[in-house]
């Protein structure tokens, strides 16, 4: 049985809604954890942060025409701060996220051209990178005056969505488990939506208009020229950081 591996956050929902072949065997995790199962071989195939593909191309096929992207913002994956961003000074990064440890990065350093130390203690930080799941439910709590969505701020600087995660197969993985995995995403989308739009999808913690406004307005699940033209920013960014070779 091939294993494939799911981020266990509520936005790959859509993609995993009808997820079903008794060839694959899931594997749920955070992002970070799947990567390193995907490089180890011990999961065949995965949605994973985008990074580990610019960084590891040879190693992995993209499953065409998926990802998991903001649209403008991205509403799950932001830093929440005690100060306004001209007054950061300190700033926990989440382990949970290459791609969005990453971002962060670009969004203070090169967008907000800010000069901040990076702690490893949140209770140390003006501020913190918090992703999925956690993201949602801390705004929702409200105790940090200051949100920046980072999807909103690539958009702001870019008017491209942020490509977050990638399916990445690996290229020693059976040759039909990339044409499996692009059938029944496309089929769980399909479904996910179509009960979305009437009404029929209810997620404990979260409002109707919240689940609906979340799927609709924040996340995308395309790959296409903006997405790809996205990529290829970040890309260079991350070269001329020194993090990987172009």
């Amino acid at each position: 049985m091939v294993k494939v591996g799911r981020v266990s956050y509520l936005n790959t929902l859509p993609l995993f809604y009808r997820f079903q072949d008794e060839r694959i065997q899931l594997v749920d995790g955070h992002p970070s954890h799947l990567v390193d199962l995907l490089r180890k071989n011990v999961i065949q195939a995965g949605i994973v942060s985008s990074v580990e593909y610019l960084m590891r191309k040879d190693l992995y096929r993209v499953v065409p025409g998926i990802s998991i992207s903001s649209r403008e913002k991205v509403c799950s994956v932001g830093i929440f701060s005690k100060r306004s961003k001209d007054n950061i000074r300190t700033v926990f990064l989440t382990p949970l996220s290459l791609t969005s440890r990453y971002l962060s990065m670009y969004v203070i350093e090169v967008l907000w051209n800010r000069d901040v130390v990076y702690v490893e203690d949140p209770s140390e930080a003006d501020a913190l990178l918090l992703i999925g799941d956690e993201a949602l439910m801390e705004k929702k709590r409200g105790l940090y005056p200051y949100f920046y969505d980072l999807g909103e701020e690539w958009f702001k600087k870019h008017s491209l969505p942020f490509v977050f995660a990638l399916f990445l197969v690996r290229k020693d993985a059976p040759p039909w488990l990339w044409e499996v995995i692009h059938h029944l995403c496309q089929t769980s989308l399909q479904e996910f939506y179509s009960r979305l739009r009437d009404g029929k999808i209810r997620i404990d913690g979260f409002e109707e208009d919240e689940v609906k406004s979340y799927f609709t307005e924040c996340i995308g699940y395309e790959l296409g020229q903006e997405e790809m033209a996205s990529l290829q920013i970040f890309m260079e960014f991350l070269a001329g950081r020194g993090i990987l070779l172009l």
